[in-house]
């Protein structure tokens, strides 16, 4: 196993991809199954639902929809969302996106959504060099428990990243 693997199944929605027309709700859910669904660990996994996208409106992570039709602000954010919803709560996920929702006419979703697909890059290289190091590390004997150090290890890392991830959130308060 290479962290390339993992990297290669890494799921965006880049700015490219972007309809040039507002989409419908199923619309948005299909864009979300074609760009994420490589990322399902399995076939019965859902990326979006109708359910889930309602509930993000209702709670306010993004502006209101205007004639059932989503703008590609909304898709930008949702997939945020989408990104964000695995280690954070919905309370730590409306207040990350609070400034970007609340922003006056000289802020530019689309240039924020560039710089931050132009940082998933350099955080998959990243990934893969930390992550083959341990994978060296772990296949090296090809134990049992050097798997579960392995595995200990990365759940750890996720740990702490989600930790920094919250006091970002909470030293805004």
């Amino acid at each position: 196993m290479k962290a390339k693997n993992i990297t290669e199944t890494e799921g965006t929605l880049p700015r490219d991809v972007l309809p040039t027309v507002d989409l419908y709700m199923d619309q948005v859910i299909q864009l979300f199954e074609q760009h994420y669904g490589k990322m399902k660990r399995d076939e019965d996994e859902t990326i979006l639902t109708k359910t889930m996208i309602n509930n993000y409106a209702k709670g306010k992570l993004f502006h209101p929809v205007k004639n059932k039709k989503y703008t590609n602000e909304h898709l930008m954010l949702l997939s945020l969302i989408y990104e964000m919803k695995g280690l954070l709560s919905i309370n730590d996920i409306k207040e990350t996106l609070r400034p970007l929702n609340e922003s006056d006419e000289t802020f530019s979703l689309e240039d924020f959504y560039e710089a931050y697909q132009t940082q998933k890059v350099k955080n998959l290289e990243a990934f893969e060099t930390q992550a083959d190091t341990l994978l060296n590390a772990s296949l090296e004997k090809e134990s049992g428990v050097q798997r579960s150090l392995a595995i200990a290890s990365a759940v750890h890392m996720s740990h702490l990243y989600q930790r920094l991830a919250e006091q970002l959130i909470d030293d805004e308060k």
